[in-house]
């Protein structure tokens, strides 16, 4: 059994930014330790999840790359002006 995070498109309400997510517990077998359906169900309420997904198939979770427009300067961009300068 594996329990990986899907995270969802983040959200504002209000004012109120939030990073919504989804569990995604695959390769369950069905004497896991008496993990059902039900009791996963449960688990991903309490840690606040949007839902949960149970299968005994494997499910690989791609993030979506970074994107285009970044709010920072990279890291090389730094260091080279101190350097040449130095």
């Amino acid at each position: 059994m594996r329990i990986q995070i899907l995270r969802l498109p983040p959200m504002e309400l209000g004012g109120v930014s939030e990073e919504p997510f989804a569990l995604i517990v695959d390769q369950l077998q069905r004497d896991d330790n008496g993990w059902s359906e039900p009791a996963m169900a449960v688990f991903a309420e309490q840690i606040g999840a949007r839902g949960v997904w149970v299968t005994d198939q494997t499910v690989e979770i791609v993030e979506p790359g970074l994107p285009h427009v970044v709010d920072h300067v990279p890291f090389d961009d730094l260091t080279t002006p101190h350097a040449e300068g130095m």
